[in-house]
């Protein structure tokens, strides 16, 4: 068992959370109550609440004191309690819930912080397990101290387990911490086991009295907040911008609007002068308008970043990463290196401007918290995949214009055209000669209509066949595609759950494959590459998965 550290028995008995845990729970509620909601829409109740509104004002301030009632018992059945291997919750009012979380099975301690949380002093806890596809537990306000010792007991357990791990296998794979430097892990993890810290401290000691996230890697200044809501701008609904130009007057538009919405009655075209404004005018209309949109979703966008990454700072601990991000409420996300199951580095047109990434790590479980840098260099973005993945999948690349990147067979161009072309192409030909018949006008805007979206296709067929390619060593692969945007997906063969080998007509005629693998909570492909060199990377991946213990 794992031996209590200091200050311990403070938290070794039953306890509440604070009062202020009310607010979550009443949060919570809602939550809950707004399923049921949703169903007495469906069956018109509310339609009858809003007519009875005299009803509705007596029922409102009763559901409103209900709400808080629950939320006061749900806090008064809410105990928590550590003991030195394990981390004991009970709950519920109607149905008791008991969790009994061993301490070496937790996979990560993640913090939010309210507003109302940071001006108390308080945090909110939450627990993911190895074995969980989601968050296990949460501990709503409590005292940064208990975050603080719940890490350091979780790092004292899994130090234990891995010295009962290396005693009884000495050759057993695991012990050491992968990151980048590889001197600096190797004596980490070796003092780590031996139970003590660089400067001489017992470890249990060093993780106690350090509170601090660890190493600072990298952090965001204000003005990159700006560039991550620019960002947003170019992924937002900027797309409703071409509806500007539809009618001849923005004013035109406008009135539309406010007519749908009951303001204006709907005018027709017919009742709009056609000497309203002159063409320059017009234009300096349409486009004073069109940059109001756009300065608009620019704020929201710049907004978004602030509220989100505001503060943003990437942690290293050991093999443990953690980001810590927030404008009001303050969240950090605590990843350890070996559950880490890809690694994605995604770029858009605006990315691709200022010359920065957006890079993620997803661990096994598809649900749990993702390790997230919002903006990224391509130097920086390329050491922490190294660190990542420690001494394995040293032949990779994130970087989307890596020379090492091998493109996929130039048939891969003409049978997306004809996936992409094809219905639309044939669509509208179709329906317009079952119902106007053959005439020699619409023979002709057929062949136009099939040749536009022909040339359309392949356009975008050529953009996707450019942006895709792979690079792999003996350990990993990493997988590069998209369109207008690039994105690389990196990840290690013996994280891979399933590989597949695929043939359509057209690859079977050619020689060709396409390489499936699925991973944890999605599937990459690698498509129109060499049917044989499928078939041996589809067996080598096979071969690694099945003969490394270490899936994680």
């Amino acid at each position: 068992m794992t031996a209590d550290l200091p200050g311990t028995s403070e938290f070794d008995r039953w306890r509440r959370t604070s009062p202020f845990a009310i607010v979550f729970f009443v949060r919570g509620t809602i939550e809950q109550i707004r399923i049921y909601g949703q169903l007495l829409a469906t069956f018109g109740l509310a339609f009858l609440l809003v007519r009875a509104r005299e009803l509705a004002g007596e029922l409102i301030p009763v559901a409103i004191l209900l709400i808080i009632a629950v939320a006061v018992l749900r806090y008064w059945f809410f105990r928590f309690r550590i003991t030195g291997d394990r981390i004991l919750i009970r709950q519920g009012v109607v149905k008791k819930t008991a969790l009994d979380l061993p301490l070496d099975r937790i996979q990560a301690v993640n913090i939010q912080r309210s507003l109302t949380d940071r001006l108390l002093g308080l945090v909110t806890v939450s627990v993911d397990t190895a074995g969980s596809g989601a968050v296990e537990a949460v501990i709503p306000s409590v005292k940064r101290a208990f975050a603080d010792r719940i890490r350091a007991q979780v790092a004292a357990a899994r130090r234990e387990r891995l010295a009962r791990r290396a005693e009884a296998d000495p050759s057993a794979e695991g012990v050491a911490i992968p990151t980048g430097d590889q001197r600096r892990p190797s004596r980490l993890a070796d003092e780590a086991l031996a139970g003590e810290a660089p400067d001489g401290r017992p470890a249990r000691q060093l993780a106690t009295d350090d509170p601090s996230p660890g190493e600072v890697m990298m952090k965001l200044p204000p003005g990159d907040m700006v560039r991550i809501g620019v960002r947003m701008l170019g992924e937002g609904p900027v797309g409703v911008l071409p509806l500007m130009f539809l009618a001849r007057d923005p004013r035109d538009l406008l009135r539309y609007f406010a007519g749908q919405l009951g303001y204006l009655e709907p005018i027709s075209r017919e009742e709009v002068p056609h000497d309203l404004v002159s063409d320059l005018a017009e234009l300096i209309v349409r486009a004073g308008f069109v940059a109001a949109v756009l300065a608009f979703f620019a704020v929201l966008g710049i907004y978004g970043a602030f509220k989100t990454y505001f503060g943003f700072r990437l942690y290293r601990t050991g093999a443990a990463y953690r980001t810590r991000a927030g404008l009001f409420t303050q969240h950090e996300v605590v990843v350890q290196s070996v559950k880490v199951q890809q690694v994605t580095l995604s770029q858009n047109l605006v990315d691709r401007c200022f010359r920065r990434f957006r890079m993620t790590a997803q661990p096994v479980s598809d649900d749990a918290e993702v390790l997230e840098v919002p903006l990224i260099g391509a130097n920086m973005a390329e050491g922490l995949r190294a660190e990542l993945f420690g001494s394995e999948g040293g032949g990779l690349t994130l970087l989307p214009q890596s020379r090492a990147m091998v493109r996929v067979s130039a048939a891969f161009i003409g049978a997306l055209t004809v996936k992409i072309a094809a219905a639309p192409a044939l669509s509208i030909p179709t329906i317009g000669l079952l119902f106007t018949g053959p005439s020699a006008g619409w023979a002709q805007f057929a062949l136009i209509w099939v040749l536009v979206w022909t040339l359309a296709g392949a356009v975008i067929a050529l953009q996707r066949w450019r942006r895709w390619g792979y690079v792999h060593d003996d350990d990993g692969i990493a997988v590069r595609s998209g369109f207008v945007a690039r994105k690389v997906e990196a990840f290690l063969f013996r994280k891979v759950q399933s590989a597949t080998v695929k043939q359509s007509p057209l690859q079977r005629l050619k020689g060709l494959a396409t390489l499936e693998m699925q991973l944890a909570g999605e599937s990459v492909e690698v498509p129109y590459i060499d049917h044989r060199a499928a078939c041996r990377l589809r067996d080598y991946i096979l071969y690694k998965v099945e003969s490394n213990a270490r899936w994680h």
